[in-house]
């Protein structure tokens, strides 16, 4: 019997690793608190719960909200597989990110704060969450943490 992570089986979806060049940034999403969910994304979610899947919103993104499938078994897939299997992380590098857990409670899910490193390009262990049916991930490019530092200390912040 192993243990940890089983990969992402990416199937007949878009998003194997010959796709990542698809991820461009058509818009400044600095952040993802403001951000709504559309009814595309509704639709993606309440398919992702019936079909074992998640969605990956990708903000700024000509189809910013895909449904990939989690593996068989009831093997973990944790967001930092999610987001580095699909081309995400080395696409657009630093970024932003939440995962939104499916509850009957809110139809937009429960936000879990996904808590990346320094330089944003990495998930903190303490966030990097297992992935459920229904869960939906959202991303977006963050400012390069080096020019925000920069821009602080010009600015005396």
């Amino acid at each position: 019997m192993s243990q940890g992570c089983a990969p992402l089986h990416l199937g007949n979806t878009p998003f194997g690793p010959d796709n990542s060049n698809q991820y461009t940034r058509r818009g400044d999403a600095s952040t993802l608190a403001d951000v709504s969910m559309n009814e595309k994304v509704y639709y993606a979610v309440k398919r992702a719960k019936l079909e074992n899947a998640v969605v990956l919103q990708v903000l700024d993104d000509e189809n910013p909200a895909r449904v990939l499938p989690l593996p068989e078994g009831g093997r973990a897939v944790y967001v930092s597989e999610l987001l580095t299997q699909t081309g995400v992380m080395k696409k657009l590098g630093h970024i932003e990110a939440t995962l939104y857990r499916a509850s009957s409670d809110s139809i937009s899910g429960v936000p879990m704060e996904i808590k990346m490193g320094r330089s944003r390009d990495n998930i903190q262990p303490s966030s990097d969450y297992a992935l459920q049916a229904g869960d939906r991930v959202m991303v977006s490019k963050a400012t390069n943490p080096a020019l925000e530092m920069l821009f602080d200390g010009l600015v005396g912040n």
